[in-house]
């Protein structure tokens, strides 16, 4: 159980007020010079293969139009799309907050600043697993993908670093060994556009640049027999202020949102590890992880929300190689948590399944509490070689949480047949659940009566190697999900909705070798909400039908490198509003919704090209990049704003920045 109770509640209750007032610009980082299409090339840290793919992430911080981001390159990978222009991923009709983050084999919690941008350090991060469904289950309670992040170890030849400066941000980066058995590495970054661009005004909305800093550190201490002692830290911060004028389109249609709105969010994570070899090969990891959240939140005039979070997380894992191609896997876990909460603000009850959410006429509600939330898991997984080319992989999750006060036993299984040495074929199966946000469970905003949600995944796939270099996947699966949560006036939310998300996905990919790489990556999905209480039945809000993506590297000398993506999807769905249908009890007037979802956005394309050029210099190498995003300036739609009276209505669009670049020195 990962309780997610502080960022979820957080966010849920000001991520409306947040979204009405602006949209933060997405803030970009980062590069490096190796080829594009290093995807798939890493050695594996696993071994299971049903709906996994491995990245880089010397290839993720090098693709065209993420500015060096790590996570801002998984959208180019097949079945994952992204929320609002943002770099946070949602994965095969599943939502953003329905994925997990695993940073060295440890959950991690908030991953994203304001803007979508990740907390990683790109030049730190060894590679990324993602698993789009039927996951292991040792990896936590949750009903969309798991995204396991592995950091590298400090380089223990001699000390080194970097220094990168990028459009929007710095950062920092020193490693070293200490002795032959020890080594560490810290890095650092901040944002500094604020330092010169204090604030911006538009139609009536006043906003001072965010500004965001993290930090991230490794020290390992080599413990002989193959043992190792790993302290891991990393932390991150984020500062927005913005006030909406009375005058402004968004006071007018929510006079409550007038005001000062002030967000202040911080959290950290510390770890202890100890990887150790026990008898005959047998693999065990101890870990002691310390988490912390805090945010301080003041919107408008529908109040201030404050909530804290302190977890302490102690996790054992065990690797039993046995005969005859035979492993099992056994692992633990258990939390507490300290969870302080001080809330006085408008209880909106916004879902998915109700467009009509209107904060000014919402009931005030106050809360202020202290408690501590414990949970515990234990899971088993079984790898056995059945024949000489079919492994069967058997598994069984147990996890509790006394919040909520629930327990779920989720059974996993699947197959993998290796019909010859360059085909591979998958099947995997599993039943999933997720704890509801903070907001919906908590005292008096929600219904602390409420089930977690519940998500069966099953998958196909098949792989095969061409030749050297070429290679494709194909992946077809369906997700049913059950318990959704849906708002109700007297309980303030129920479980009362269901769905379910299908796909068909392929990817065709060239590795590095000559001086042409990439892949082409195709979606074709479907993904559907039902309101069980109403029988109303509508589109997922990010599903997205069609949706291709090539990538490309072509190396033009040994210091130039030229790569660009481009994308295209379906539009994904909107609610119109048809004008109004009378007023709200202060005389503003109610806007009459359509159906859920029941338009659809114009079809999106863009294409973004990156120059990188490498210097090997005295004594450092040099890199520098130039990206020109959405090259052609394709003016993409991404919803519609309504005047106060509802009756005219224009188009929005994604701020995108028209270039980006940076420049690092590798010591």
């Amino acid at each position: 159980m990962r309780f997610t109770l502080i960022f979820l509640f957080a966010f849920s209750l000001a991520a409306q007020a947040e979204e009405i007032a602006v949209t933060p610009t997405p803030l970009d980082n980062k590069k490096t010079p190796e080829s594009l299409s290093e995807i798939n090339v890493v050695s594996e840290r696993s071994p299971d293969r049903i709906s996994k793919s491995v990245i880089s992430g010397k290839q993720l911080k090098k693709l065209a139009g993420s500015s060096g981001d790590p996570l801002g390159g998984l959208q180019a990978l097949p079945g994952v799309v992204s929320a609002g222009g943002l770099s946070v991923p949602a994965v095969r009709g599943s939502g953003p907050g329905d994925n997990a983050y695993y940073v060295d084999n440890l959950p991690s919690g908030n991953i994203f600043h304001f803007g979508g941008i990740s907390v990683f350090n790109a030049d730190l991060i060894k590679d990324f697993n993602l698993y789009s469904a039927a996951f292991a289950p040792h990896y936590t309670d949750v009903t969309g993908a798991i995204i396991d992040v592995a950091l590298r170890d400090p380089r223990t030849d001699r000390f080194g670093g970097k220094v990168n400066v990028n459009l929007l941000g710095a950062d920092a980066l020193i490693e070293g060994p200490i002795n032959e058995d020890q080594s560490f590495y810290f890095a650092a970054r901040r944002s500094y556009i604020d330092l010169f661009l204090k604030q911006v005004e538009q139609e009536g909305v006043t906003v001072q640049i965010p500004n965001y800093a993290d930090y991230q550190g490794k020290y390992i201490i080599k413990t002989g027999n193959g043992s190792k002692l790993t302290f891991l830290m990393q932390g991150a911060s984020d500062t927005l202020r913005l006030k909406i004028g009375g005058n402004a389109d968004i006071a007018k249609k929510e006079p409550i949102l007038a005001g000062n709105f002030a967000f202040d969010n911080k959290n950290s994570m510390q770890a202890l590890i100890f990887d150790s070899v026990l008898f005959d090969s047998a693999f065990n990891k101890l870990a002691l992880e310390h988490m912390k959240f805090d945010f301080n939140n003041t919107i408008g005039g529908a109040g201030n929300l404050y909530l804290a979070q302190d977890s302490w997380m102690v996790r054992e894992s065990l690797l039993l190689p046995l005969e005859g191609g035979h492993e099992v896997a056994l692992s633990a876990n258990y939390e507490r948590a300290l969870v302080k909460i001080d809330a006085n603000l408008k209880n909106a009850t916004c879902t998915q399944f109700n467009p009509a959410c209107d904060t000014t006429s919402a009931a005030q509600a106050q809360l202020k509490d202290q408690f501590y939330s414990n949970g515990w898991d234990a899971s088993a997984q079984d790898r056995k070689r059945v024949a000489s080319s079919v492994t069967l992989v058997t598994g069984v999750r147990y996890s509790y949480e006394d919040y909520l006060r629930k327990a779920y036993t989720e059974p996993r299984l699947g197959v993998e047949w290796e019909t010859t040495p360059d085909t591979l074929l998958t099947a995997g199966w599993g039943k999933h659940n997720q704890m509801p946000t903070g907001q919906q469970v908590a005292k008096t905003f929600g219904n602390p009566q409420l089930s977690h949600l519940r998500a069966d995944h099953v998958v196909l796939g098949v792989s095969h190697k061409l030749d050297a270099l070429w290679s494709w996947k194909s992946e077809t699966y369906y997700k049913k999900f059950d318990h959704l949560i849906v708002d109700e006036p007297l309980l303030n939310y129920v479980n009362g909705a269901s769905g379910k998300a299908y796909g068909l996905e392929f990817l065709l990919k060239k590795n590095p070798g000559e001086q042409l790489s990439g892949w082409f990556a195709l979606s074709l999905s479907k993904s559907l909400r039902r309101n069980d209480l109403t029988g109303e039945s509508f589109r997922f809000e990010l599903d997205q039908p069609v949706n291709a993506t090539l990538v490309t590297t072509y190396l033009l000398d040994e210091e130039w490198t030229l790569g660009a993506k481009w994308n295209a999807h379906s539009g994904t769905p909107y609610t119109p509003i048809n004008g109004t249908s009378g007023t709200f009890a202060d005389g503003r007037p109610k806007p009459n919704y359509a159906g859920i979802n029941s338009a659809t956005l114009p079809f999106y394309h863009r294409l973004d090209v990156r120059l990188e050029r490498a210097l090997q210099m005295d004594g450092y190498t040099l890199e520098m990049y130039f990206e020109w995003n959405n090259l052609y300036q394709q003016k993409n739609v991404d919803g519609y704003s309504y005047d106060p009276t509802y009756t005219e209505k224009k188009p929005v669009y994604p701020f995108v920045l028209p270039i980006s670049f940076g420049v690092q020195a590798n010591f």
